[in-house]
C-alpha cells in the first residue's frame, strides 16, 4: 500500500519528467528548426466512470474514498458540514439573487491577533 507521502513524491516526479520531455522537445526544435515549432500534444486516457462510487447527492465520490475515509478515521477527523444557502430574487431584476450564506465565525484569527497584540503592549510597556 501506498502512502500519501509516497504519492505525493510519485506525483511530483512525474511532473518534473514531463516538464524534462518538454524541455527536450524544445531543444530539438532549437537544433533542428525544421520540426513543428509547437510541442506534442497530451492525449489524455478517458476514464470508465461507469462503476464509480457516488454520495447521498448523487455527485461522484474521488477515486481514492476508501483511503480517505480511513485516513480520516485514523486521524479523527469530523466530516464537513454541508453550507447552508438561501438564494433570493432581486426585485426588479430578471435572473438576478442574493445569496445570503449560513456560516459559523472562526474566532481563531481574532485570538491570535488579541495575543500578538498582547504581546507588543507587554514588549512596549516594559
Amino acid at each position: 500500500m501506498m502512502t500519501l507521502s509516497d504519492k505525493e513524491r510519485l506525483q511530483a516526479l512525474l511532473r518534473y519528467l514531463e516538464h524534462q520531455q518538454m524541455a527536450n522537445q524544445f531543444q530539438e526544435q532549437l537544433i533542428n528548426p525544421t520540426n513543428i515549432l509547437l510541442p506534442e500534444k497530451r492525449q489524455y486516457v478517458s476514464r470508465d466512470v461507469s462503476n464509480r462510487l457516488r454520495d447521498d447527492q448523487g455527485k461522484f465520490l474521488p477515486y481514492n474514498y476508501q483511503t480517505m475515509e480511513e485516513l480520516d478515521l485514523i486521524l479523527d477527523n469530523e466530516a464537513e458540514i454541508q453550507r447552508k444557502l438561501k438564494i433570493e430574487p432581486i426585485e426588479g431584476s430578471y435572473n438576478s439573487y442574493v445569496v445570503h450564506e449560513k456560516e459559523k465565525r472562526d474566532w481563531s484569527g481574532n485570538v491570535y491577533l488579541a495575543c500578538v497584540a498582547a504581546i507588543l503592549a507587554i514588549v512596549f510597556f516594559t
